[in-house]
């Protein structure tokens, strides 16, 4: 009886330190598993305005981290030379507003693949000195222009409404925002679009005046995220990009105090400036029929007034697997409503 009862208790230490083990095993395995799980490096061109402040908030509220991507934001001065990064293998992806996205899809292997934001018209403002009161005094003034920009295509709008060419003005490319307000504190321009912080440093100008906005023409801006075909064909990790950019887009729509603390950070532009330009657009990742369409009605009279090369399908240069596989609510376009 005595000999039975030893041998139950040592069966029974046996079989505690067997699972002990066990239970270690799984633990290690668990941590091995999860440690192998690497995260995809993905390399983004951004502006430097509030355009791309769901890049900044995604990676730094970690909404990429948490979607396995380890994102590498590199600085563009306009969302135009985001794209052109894209076309020579400095970034993965990037985003320009319509017309400047338009302009580089005869380029090389561009598709676009979501919509990121669209802007307030009526908070981009048409700003003059030099005694300039309305748009009809425009005729032979020198009018600045960001180059490559949207601000090519809304200018010639601008001008259209008022029955004045393009060619009937003095225009000025610039290369970034530095210089074109430089230019126009100079006088080196009389005119030009400025938005958010822009704005306030035209506004300071001895002399300057608000003559009329984008919402005149009217045209509000869509922005879109680009890629090359071969980084869409990675499906998982464009799937991550879009759903993390969701969830920083959401958080903006919430947060746009703290999104502009974030940008100014970045950025180093003044915050007050950078929360109005946030709250004035709006964030989404999506694609629907007004979305395209918009870029079709651009590229007709873009392509048809020679400010930008056409000769492509605007439907072949869309895709969307990695929205329909992110985000299948959020893509409602349809080809074959676009006329």
């Amino acid at each position: 009886m005595k000999n039975r009862k030893i041998f139950f208790i040592i069966l029974m230490v046996v079989e505690m330190m067997i699972t002990g083990t066990g239970c270690r095993n799984s633990s290690k395995t668990q941590n091995t598993s999860n440690s192998s799980k690497k995260e995809v490096t993905v390399r983004i061109g951004a502006d430097s305005s509030a355009f791309s402040t769901a890049f900044y908030v995604a990676k730094d509220k970690g909404f990429f981290k948490n979607h396995g991507i380890n994102v590498q934001i590199s600085p563009y001065s306009y969302g135009i030379d985001t794209i052109d990064a894209v076309l020579t293998n400095q970034v993965d992806v990037g985003l320009a507003m319509d017309y400047a996205a338009l302009s580089r899809l005869s380029s090389g292997d561009l598709k676009i693949f979501s919509f990121i934001q669209q802007d307030n018209a009526s908070k981009t403002k048409m700003v003059t000195r030099d005694g300039i009161n309305s748009p009809q005094e425009l005729k032979g003034k020198a009018i600045g222009v960001k180059r490559g920009t949207v601000d090519e295509y809304t200018t010639v709008r601008y001008l259209e409404k008022y029955n004045i060419k393009i060619d009937e003005v003095k225009k000025q490319g610039f290369s970034s925002d530095a210089e074109i307000i430089s230019a126009f504190q100079k006088g080196d321009v009389q005119a030009t679009f400025f938005g958010g912080n822009l704005l306030d440093k035209a506004l300071k100008v001895q002399g300057a005046k608000v003559i009329g906005s984008k919402a005149d023409i009217p045209f509000a801006s869509r922005g879109f995220l680009m890629a090359n075909s071969k980084f869409l064909a990675q499906k998982d990790v464009t799937k991550n990009i879009l759903l993390a950019l969701n969830d920083a887009a959401e958080w903006i729509n919430k947060n746009p105090s703290e999104a502009a603390q974030i940008m100014s950070k970045d950025l180093k532009l003044p915050k007050d400036s950078v929360q109005k330009d946030i709250e004035a657009a709006k964030s989404d990742i999506r694609l629907n029929n007004e979305d395209v369409q918009q870029l079709q009605d651009v590229y007709k009279y873009s392509s048809d007034n020679k400010l930008i090369k056409g000769g492509f399908d605007l439907k072949d240069k869309i895709d969307t697997d990695a929205l329909k596989e992110a985000l299948p609510d959020k893509l409602t376009y349809k080809p074959e409503n676009i006329k």
